[in-house]
């Protein structure tokens, strides 16, 4: 046994030296046209060295050997579902894997990764029970991305998996994608991956994910589907420091649509860069960690491209014919008197041409919270205009002081609303703020026509 061990170790730094030696290697899946590049397509995550690839076959049946009912305790999303679909996220008929991972051939080994559409993903549907209908580039409505993680760390731990049972689904899966599992496959899978992948995996929770972790002082509230706090992670990866205090800068995530008409505009919900190439690094830097060198840059580069002309979808092309109004002279003056309105009260700081928009407005002028202002300090700000390649470089990163005018487009599937999502439908944004819910839910894709704004209740907490 101990000759067999050293044996395992001896082939496993023999690998590592292998990687670390020539690490632009493998071979990710490409795609034809940019909608599947972006939904499939690798940013670099995929690569065996960045913060946390996982081996295909391990990743694919780990919701069907440790279901999230069962191994997440009070974590557990409210659905008995043994797959990825428990989490928010969408499963195509035609892929092997949800939208939102890429997949790398590494030596003959596959490896999955995150990219941006896990994030950046919009579904809707016209009524419970109806088809379900994606949107890309739009605001991750229903993807619960703190709930993955926490998926991730228990069906990982140390002892949770039965290595056996485990073995008999990978070696099944691969067969039923018409790839089985090789000798060499499967005992780097028994005595490599399944030993070796939950020490990692453990590891990386207690480094970098703390915020996560119950019973830390670092511990955040629960970000909820299509929230994250978005520094988090970078101030422990990239500044190496712990946040002056516990800040939970909890934001929903922004749609990428319409990337082109933004430039020159601060970006983030902060305003804190100008630069659309450095938005985007950073934040594949997300999924990439420390070993920037594995971004993988010219992929990256041309899901930013495509997204400087990807549009949001109408709202008068997608609302069901039942609801369109009937009364054409009617509706006609009353698109009237509210464009007449939107241009008085609010295309300063929102529309194309308006003097304001894409500017930061001083907090003091808005009113509202500084948790995610906060939430970047000037120590990251400073880290991040260190980081850089040969092919890229950050440095126009700074801290702001309040939070930016946005565009509108696509705003009717931008729901909740503000950058902390905390008002559920257009309706209730334009009610005076005291008359606003209070609390609501959080997660669904069925589209309230009438308020403008996704299903919101009655309060059911996750």
């Amino acid at each position: 046994m101990k000759r067999r061990s050293w044996i395992v170790l001896g082939l496993l730094v023999a690998a590592v030296g292998i990687v670390a030696w020539n690490h632009r290697f493998g071979v990710p899946q490409d795609y034809a046209t940019d909608d599947e590049q972006f939904k499939y397509g690798s940013v670099g995550a995929d690569h065996p060295l960045a913060t946390a690839p996982l081996p295909y076959w391990l990743w694919k049946v780990l919701p069907q050997v440790a279901p999230p009912s069962k191994v997440m305790g009070a974590d557990a999303p409210r659905n008995t579902l043994n797959s990825y679909e428990a989490f928010g996220l969408v499963q195509e008929k035609h892929m092997q894997r949800p939208i939102g991972f890429s997949r790398r051939t590494v030596f003959g080994l596959d490896f999955v990764g995150l990219n941006c559409a896990f994030c950046h993903l919009t579904t809707v549907r016209d009524a419970p029970g109806a088809e379900q209908k994606v949107v890309l580039g739009g605001t991750g409505n229903t993807v619960d991305i703190r709930r993955y993680f926490l998926f991730m760390f228990a069906a990982l731990a140390p002892g949770a998996l039965d290595a056996d049972r485990t073995m008999d689904a990978a070696r099944a899966a691969a067969m039923a994608e018409g790839r089985p599992l090789n000798i060499a496959e499967r005992f780097l899978y028994r005595y490599v991956f399944l030993p070796l992948i939950p020490r990692i995996v453990t590891h990386l929770k207690q480094k970098d994910f703390k915020f996560l972790t119950k019973g830390s002082p670092e511990e955040l509230p629960s970000f909820g589907p299509g929230r994250v706090d978005t520094w988090a992670l970078y101030k422990r990866v990239f500044d190496g420091k712990d946040a002056p205090g516990r800040i939970p800068g909890i934001v929903d995530f922004p749609p990428l649509w319409n990337q082109k008409a933004r430039t020159g505009m601060r970006m983030h919900w902060d305003g804190n860069t100008d630069v659309l190439e450095e938005r985007n690094i950073v934040s594949a830097l997300a999924v990439i960690g420390p070993h920037v060198d594995y971004l993988d840059f010219p992929r990256l580069m041309r899901i930013s491209a495509w997204s400087e002309g990807l549009l949001p979808p109408r709202y008068l092309d997608r609302i069901p014919d039942s609801l369109r109004a009937t009364d054409g002279v009617g509706y006609a003056a009353q698109v009237e008197r509210g464009r007449a309105i939107f241009a008085s009260q609010c295309a300063d700081c929102h529309a194309p041409a308006g003097l304001r928009v894409g500017r930061v407005e001083p907090l003091a002028d808005l009113g509202t919270d500084d948790a995610r202002l906060k939430d970047f300090t000037p120590e990251l700000a400073a880290a991040l205009n260190q980081i850089g390649t040969e092919q890229w470089k950050l440095r126009n990163f700074k801290v702001q002081n309040g939070y930016v005018n946005n565009l509108l487009d696509g705003i009717w599937l931008r729901a909740p609303y503000l950058h902390n999502g905390s008002v559920p439908t257009l309706r209730d944004l334009l009610n005076d703020p005291k008359d606003r819910p209070k609390t609501f839910c959080r997660g669904s894709d069925v589209i309230n026509w009438k308020d403008v704004g996704f299903d919101a209740g009655p309060l059911n907490p996750a």
